[in-house]
């Protein structure tokens, strides 16, 4: 190799290792933000929510009327009906459904009620479905702090479901698969009660997490 070539060659291998620091710089940057984000949602979410079970039962002017019926506290989980759409409460103008807990990873993250990519920044967002439809389907970026781990997940790991007004929907995880990243009716018309997904590092599949609902 010539001296002109060795310097080419060496150069570029400098410029390669710079840009991955600084692509590593910037993930780790992002994901500490996605961390603060969901944590400072997660604790007004909490709030509101303790707001609203010491008002009066029939008070829901706090929630979004996303339906003119919604339900009051004294239905339990396997009373609503299915159709009911899910109530929300509003942080930082944004609407949020709910937390999803799930202990075997030690995480418990607020879950917005649409999906766009400035809202997955923040905390994982329903995609489509519901709990009160056994049909919900929830999204996040792989940050380490939001759906990074959920491959590890193990078939009978629970998973838990909180609504805005308390409600409690336990699930256990009945299958870990990756399937492609295009195949949206694949995600969406299972039979599972619960559907958790992120991209994988390449972006080119899907990790997916499939859950039954369980009594609690």
């Amino acid at each position: 190799m010539s001296p002109i070539k060795r310097k080419i060659f060496i150069v570029s291998g400098i410029i390669l290792i710079a840009a991955g620091c600084v692509l590593t710089a910037y993930n780790i940057s992002e994901d500490y933000k996605a961390s603060s984000s969901s944590a400072s949602v997660l604790s007004q979410i909490d709030e509101q929510r303790e707001e609203l079970s010491s008002k009066n039962e029939y008070d829901t002017s706090d929630v979004s009327s996303n339906a003119s019926d919604v339900w009051n506290n004294e239905q339990t989980d396997d009373e609503i009906d299915p159709d009911t759409p899910m109530p929300t409460v509003t942080v930082d103008g944004y609407q949020y459904i709910g937390t999803l807990v799930i202990p075997p990873l030690e995480i418990e993250l607020p879950v917005a009620d649409d999906w766009d990519y400035t809202r997955m920044k923040i905390s994982p967002c329903r995609f489509s479905g519901s709990v009160y439809s056994n049909d919900i389907v929830i999204c996040a970026h792989n940050y380490s702090s939001h759906f990074r781990d959920i491959g590890s997940l193990q078939v009978g790991d629970e998973v838990v479901f909180i609504d805005v007004l308390g409600n409690e929907f336990h699930y256990k995880v009945g299958q870990v698969e990756t399937i492609g990243a295009t195949a949206v009716e694949e995600m969406t018309s299972s039979d599972w009660d619960l559907s958790l997904f992120t991209c994988n590092y390449s972006g080119r599949a899907r990790v997916t997490v499939r859950c039954k609902r369980v009594d609690e």
